[in-house]
């Protein structure tokens, strides 16, 4: 008898940061549950890399080459009439064709994905981060040649055509309904979950941590901030800080790790017009199983990001105990674990770093970082619990014969 079967697609490469490291979350739970529930799971990458990266974590998946007859159907789906003449021809995009001839039943995008466009019988679930793109326009990686346009085509699809949608917040679920008239009954909320990297390093001890630090040329005691280097991601402010406390006769050393997608150079002109180049370590794209090791090492993760209303290094840093410093902007996922600012305020930011020397609210701020972990860990649960529902529900209507 035919199983139903989930085709898992991941697109991201690892060098994407957070996006990559929670949809080998969801890859991971979606595979371990479906053992439980006889349905079928392949996982499929357009990335020849990332084979070895999933074999590694114990997952098995499928190269899924993408010729240039897929990428002209994506291209052609941007246009409206597109749509009419694939209708008049019932003609399947190449990509839908190999996911159906593997098999798959109805496709799970782990991140918002644009080849959601070109299924044209094959249903999906699919995951939307946020809408930041909308939420600040101002950015250039957001505006330059049509994203904003792609991208609001993209989520209005996602939103409204998929049969689940996976959020991380129920601001998103909100922000959903409101702009592109999703039904709420398809949204499910699971809450982001530290990096598998993170969460299973440590066991070595300090030794290894100290190698790794020593690899990098840096001492303990450090602010982190682990972001690729996008506009948005804000290292601005958080260098005017340390000129602020430079100026009040404190020197902080600031870490920064990610990938270069084209905003590193206007930052390092800012370090050389500060005259800060001894106070910060750019350390590039780094690999995901030092990331413990460089969390451990800081004094606090400083983020200064303007993207929410989620992301993914508070719970990282608090699950090896690291105190975090986060915008205000997004105290519903910091709770009390965290230290506040304004992230369009520097003179802000300097008074948090500050404030988290004290032993006292360091102390506390750890605490606090473990029980807003354990919140999240029981929305997570009841997320699954209901993703797992609306899969058993669609499995049914596929293939009633099994119930």
């Amino acid at each position: 008898m035919k199983r139903y079967h989930v085709g898992i697609f991941l697109e991201l490469p690892l060098d994407v940061g957070g996006g990559f490291q929670q949809s080998l979350t969801d890859i991971t739970w979606m595979r371990d549950w479906a053992k439980t529930a006889d349905i079928d799971v392949t996982v499929f990458t357009t990335l020849p890399d990332n084979v070895a990266i999933l074999a590694d974590l114990g997952i098995n998946s499928v190269y899924l080459k993408l010729s240039w007859l897929d990428r002209l159907f994506l291209f052609l789906k941007y246009s409206g009439p597109f749509d009419l003449l694939q209708y008049a021809m019932r003609v399947c995009a190449p990509f839908e064709k190999k996911l159906s001839k593997a098999g798959v039943d109805i496709v799970y995008f782990t991140t918002t994905s644009n080849w959601n466009l070109v299924l044209y019988k094959l249903p999906f679930m699919i995951t939307i981060f946020d809408g930041c793109f909308r939420d600040s326009p101002e950015f250039d990686e957001v505006r330059e040649f049509a994203q904003f346009e792609r991208r609001d085509m993209v989520w209005r699809s996602a939103a409204t055509k998929a049969v689940v949608v996976i959020t991380n917040a129920d601001e998103l679920v909100d922000m959903l309904c409101r702009r592109y008239a999703m039904e709420r009954g398809h949204a499910v909320c699971i809450p982001f979950s530290p990096s598998l990297y993170v969460a299973r390093s440590g066991a070595t001890g300090e030794a290894e941590d100290a190698a790794i630090l020593k690899k990098y040329g840096i001492e303990p005691g450090y602010l982190f901030y682990p972001a690729q280097f996008w506009s948005h991601k804000n290292h601005a402010t958080i260098l005017l800080a340390m000129r602020l406390l430079r100026d009040q006769g404190e020197k902080h050393t600031l870490v920064l790790c990610g990938s270069d997608p084209g905003a590193r150079a206007a930052f390092e002109a800012l370090v050389a017009q500060h005259g800060l180049g001894d106070s910060v370590c750019m350390l590039g794209f780094v690999p995901s199983a030092e990331l413990g090791a460089l969390y451990r090492g800081a004094n606090a993760l400083v983020m200064a990001t303007y993207f929410g209303p989620t992301n993914l290094p508070p719970l990282e840093a608090w699950a090896v105990g690291t105190p975090v410093i986060y915008p205000e902007a997004f105290k519903a996922q910091a709770g009390d674990a965290a230290v506040l600012f304004d992230y369009d305020d520097p003179a802000s930011l300097a008074k948090a770093i500050v404030k988290i020397r004290s032993a006292e609210e360091r102390t506390r701020l750890v605490i606090a970082g473990k029980q807003r972990l354990a919140h999240f860990g029981e929305q997570i649960e009841e997320g699954h619990r209901q993703l797992a529902r609306h899969l058993m529900r669609l499995r049914y209507r596929r293939y009633p014969q099994i119930y």
